[in-house]
């Protein structure tokens, strides 16, 4: 159980503990902008009350039946239209159902809206795989405390039905309540506290599995080609076994439950039958019926304590399996619309003293220069230089630690941050494509349907015929996920056709020709030159052939920015330079 042990007691910051604690603030976070349907929710509740208070009405007829005193068959048939009425109503209670099917979707649309608007330094420190759980599982528990309620107005119910059930020897009566009560207490202590660890730990268990299946399955390419089958199987035997145990402990407190539950039958039984005895011995009584008195009561006693039981149970789940939903929606979203909107005007891009930092570490120091307008800016350096941070830090996917950029006099956090990265368009290595046609891919993230002269123009420029020729369907083939159906260079074709679309007054180009060859580089650049034109680029290269073509160049390393000149100056004075032309 040692997988267990540290599912159920992650390490954990003191920031992390704090989110996490959700008494007095669960409910207002949780269902706050979610629609709540109560005319469902309320109609399925008075049927399930109604319910209850047909069972109130047959207590006469039970006794008769029970007792043999039935002077006619009345009590027959009206037990039996009860039972029938009990059958209808218990099917209409599946409005309820509907209603908490409509709050667990809300609070999935709602944690969905919350996730694209989030920093995207928080998944950084949280797996945006992990994340899906909180949408597909941890949703559920929402519906819980309604549950809840439900089950308070049918205790509501059952607590008139012991008065009116009650035996005419009031003693008996609380000698069979008060034993039944303080047990039933003892025995929900016990049972609430096991199933809240259980809703914790099973829904920590599908979280890390979550997370690790969908990263295996997303390089499963790259597993078959390591031969490292075994290894993903060994993780994924080590997960399951994880689930294995956390489902067990599930089971037993289920299990625990259900036994707590029927405990009272089991108590009434016992206070009904031995009570029986010692009054027959006695001879206090001479008949059954005092004891059917009795034990008609204990049933009415039994519902009743079953109900408060199981209400202990449903607010264990909403908090154990909601704390993790709560601690997503208390997080801090970008405000993208705050600030004013970006001019049409061709200003020089400044960096101001930038510096960034990842996990305390520095990764970005005090960082000074200029990207001159309408011209193309490279960024060059070794791996863990900074390059791609500081191309992050340009488009403000990242806020810096300190310093900024500014628009010809405009400072960055002076402009919305929406209307800052409208002005900018990205290609990297990674051409981030999406299920769907290359039409879909090209046109992603554009208010309005472009014409289709000028979709026709941007293929051409982004060298894109020949690959849309060449597949089924021209630009309605369906790239796959991720782009899987297309090569390395037809997705960069792609993503630069996609960037030509926006039409975008800054250019990122984050390595955008590092995975390819030299013919296919050779193919992209044409398409890439293109999109460059009249455009201020900043580009992030290892290559020389697109280096060489920059109007200036900046040489990083170790996060600082050692160097900065024009192609011509930097080949005759800085060694890293030279180095890369000569790997030409």
């Amino acid at each position: 159980m040692s997988g267990l042990s540290q599912l159920f007691k992650p390490n954990k910051t003191a920031t992390e503990v704090k989110e996490l604690s959700v008494k007095g603030h669960i409910f207002s976070t949780l269902y706050k902008g979610v629609h709540i349907p109560w005319f469902s929710i309320c109609l399925g509740a008075f049927f399930a009350v109604f319910n209850a208070l047909v069972l109130l009405t047959q207590y006469d007829n039970y006794q008769a039946i029970f007792n043999g005193t039935m002077k006619d068959l009345t009590p027959l048939w009206m037990y039996l239209l009860a039972s029938f009425v009990q059958y209808i109503l218990i099917f209409a209670g599946v409005l309820c159902d509907l209603g908490f099917v409509t709050i667990v979707t809300g609070v999935r649309k709602k944690m969905w809206k919350k996730m694209m608007n989030l920093p995207l330094r928080d998944f950084d420190t949280s797996a945006p795989n992990g994340m899906l759980s909180r949408i597909t599982s941890d949703a559920e528990y929402a519906s819980k405390p309604f549950y809840a309620i439900i089950a308070l107005l049918q205790i509501v119910t059952y607590i008139i039905s012991i008065s009116v059930a009650a035996p005419k020897e009031l003693y008996q009566g609380l000698i069979i309540f008060g034993i039944t009560f303080a047990l039933a207490l003892l025995a929900v202590f016990f049972s609430v506290k096991l199933c809240s660890k259980a809703t914790t730990l099973v829904q920590n268990s599908i979280s890390l599995e979550t997370d690790y299946y969908t990263e295996q399955l997303a390089n499963f390419k790259f597993i078959k080609a390591s031969s490292a089958e075994e290894k993903a199987i060994k993780k994924s035997l080590e997960l399951i076994d994880n689930r294995y145990q956390a489902s067990l402990y599930n089971a037993f407190a289920t299990a625990i439950q259900t036994l707590a539950n029927n405990f009272t039958e089991i108590i009434i039984y016992c206070c009904v039958c031995l009570g029986g005895i010692w009054a027959i011995e006695v001879k206090s009584i001479t008949d059954m019926q005092p004891i059917n008195a009795i034990y008609v009561f204990g049933m009415a006693l039994e519902m009743t304590l079953v109900a408060i039981m199981t209400l202990p149970s449903y607010f264990a789940a909403a908090f154990g399996g909601s704390k993790e939903l709560v601690s997503v929606f208390r997080r801090q979203e970008e405000n993208i619309v705050a600030g004013s909107a970006l001019k049409e005007e061709k200003d020089e891009l400044k960096a101001n003293d930038v510096s960034f930092a990842y996990n305390e570490k520095s990764v970005v120091e005090h960082v000074d220069f200029k990207f001159p307008a309408g011209k193309v800016t490279a960024i060059i350096g070794s791996n863990g230089s900074g390059k791609s941070t500081l191309l992050k830090l340009v488009d403000r996917l990242y806020p810096p630690l300190n310093g900024g950029f500014q628009l010809g006099d405009i400072k960055d956090k002076d402009i919305s941050l929406q209307s800052w990265r409208e002005q900018f368009g990205i290609v990297s290595q990674n051409a981030s494509l999406f299920s769907g046609s290359i039409k879909d891919n090209i046109t992603y993230g554009l208010i309005k349907e472009p014409s289709d002269a000028d979709l026709k123009r941007v293929v051409s420029l982004s060298c894109l015929d020949s690959v849309i020729a060449s597949h089924e369907g021209g630009l309605a083939y369906d790239v796959g996920v991720k782009g899987s159906r297309l090569s390395g260079g037809e997705q960069e074709r792609v993503a630069i056709a996609r960037a030509m679309m926006k039409n975008p007054r800054f250019l990122l180009l984050d390595e955008a020709t590092a995975n390819l060859d030299t013919k296919t580089e050779s193919e992209i650049e044409k398409g890439l030159m293109n999109l460059m034109k009249g455009r201020t680029v900043i580009m992030v290269a290892h290559h020389y052939s697109l280096v060489k073509k920059a109007d200036c160049v900046i040489v990083m390393d170790h996060g600082k920015a050692v160097d900065y000149g024009s192609p011509e100056e930097l080949l005759k004075r800085n060694p890293y330079y030279q180095a890369l032309a000569k790997e030409k």
